[in-house]
């Protein structure tokens, strides 16, 4: 399979996945999920600490904003609700800030860019190494229009 065959289209970040990523227990819910793949919305409230009604409320909001999704195949039953991270979302903590004018078609260039540079360095890993860390890189491009 092709690395373009493999790496989803990029998703454009809507005012409703700002707000919704915008909240710390919604990012932690997000880490878990990309490092365990799959888990049941009870195991995500035991793991965080948080009440299981609260553990629901955020991840209905993440699912909303489209960031993750129910995988029914996964659960024991019914009432079971198993939750992974959509394909095409990414959640893209050093923070670094930096202001650019560019038009959208230069921004989508540059993010196109990044894009790669960051496939390059995950190809480049070796999963083998005992000191490889699981990282968060943000990328967030705002105009002022949200």
């Amino acid at each position: 399979m092709s690395d373009e065959q493999q790496r989803p289209d990029p998703v454009r970040t809507t005012s409703a996945q700002l707000k919704a990523y915008a909240h710390e227990t919604r990012r932690d819910m997000l880490t878990l999920l990309r490092r365990r793949d799959r888990l049941r919305a009870a195991d995500i409230a035991e793991a965080l600490n948080v009440a299981a009604g609260t553990a629901s409320f955020h991840l209905r909001v993440l699912a909303e904003a489209g960031f993750i999704e129910e995988a029914p195949e996964h659960a024991r039953d019914r009432r079971d609700r198993v939750w992974v991270v959509r394909a095409p979302v990414e959640v893209r903590t050093m923070f670094s800030q930096r202001a650019v004018r560019l038009t959208p078609a230069e921004l989508d260039a540059l993010t196109e860019r990044i894009e790669g540079v960051i496939s390059t360095a995950v190809d480049a890993h070796d999963r083998n190494d005992p000191d490889g860390r699981s990282w968060q890189i943000d990328l967030l491009a705002v105009d002022g229009r949200i």
